[in-house]
């Protein structure tokens, strides 16, 4: 079994028979993976981190090559975020932002893109402010257009022809219909430009971009809608 070491963001954890835990976690060099930690529950001063979510850690794991359920051997903590659970609002985003990685990012597929951005949000959740709203939507379609799952936003996802800022919203057919396609889904909405172009603009930085106030309450319920319809499983923290 090789032995591996590096950094991850802790996205769940459960319990393991009596004494363990198993965990979803996003690492910086290995993508998602599972981990099974034995003796956590009977020995927490064993280890260095609790592996809570929402942590970062840098844990050491044998890959067994065998099972995708991996054994980490050691897990320090590197930065508890503990700013994040002093507010609920703050927390709610953090824990819908973990949720959605979990979700879309597929086990042992190295992404260091999505990787960097969970850090940095939770890193921004935890220094405060009341931009939580913007950053929610910057990481929805960030996240999105890194795993190659955003809305289609520039042609037509009926007949594949070019729309750029004609066209509706269809959240059943994941983006854009023109009007020749419209019969595909009658309760498509018109487009809004300026959505099209934030929504565009959003999904190519690296830094978050502040929103525009008007557009956040369009862009947050088209995204939830997306999110609603084509993930496979639904999001329990997108109430929140």
């Amino acid at each position: 079994m090789a032995l591996h070491t590096a950094e991850a963001i802790v996205l769940r954890r459960y319990p393991f028979r009596e004494t363990s835990v198993t965990l979803s976690c996003l690492t910086d060099q290995f993508g998602k993976l599972k981990g099974l930690v034995k003796g956590l529950r009977r020995q927490p001063n064993r280890y260095q981190s609790a592996m809570e979510p929402l942590t970062i850690n840098r844990i050491t794991f044998y890959d067994t090559r065998t099972s995708q359920l991996h054994l980490i051997s050691q897990c320090d903590l590197v930065d508890p975020l503990m700013a994040i659970q002093q507010d609920l609002p703050t927390a709610q985003v953090a824990a819908f932002c973990v949720d959605l990685v979990d979700t879309v990012v597929p086990l042992e597929d190295p992404q260091p893109a999505t990787y960097r951005l969970l850090r940095q949000t939770l890193h921004h959740l935890a220094l405060g402010g009341n931009d939580l709203d913007w950053l929610r939507i910057y990481f929805v379609v960030r996240v999105l257009h890194l795993a190659g799952f955003r809305p289609r936003l520039d042609h037509c996802t009926g007949c594949d022809a070019v729309v750029h800022d004609q066209g509706y919203w269809s959240v059943k057919q994941g983006g854009l219909v023109c009007e020749r396609c419209l019969h595909t889904d009658p309760q498509a909405e018109k487009a809004s430009p300026e959505a099209l172009h934030m929504l565009d603009a959003l999904a190519q930085a690296e830094e978050p971009l502040v929103v525009v106030p008007t557009l956040i309450p369009l862009l947050r319920r088209r995204l939830d809608d997306f999110l609603r319809w084509h993930l496979e499983r639904p999001l329990k923290t997108m109430a929140y």
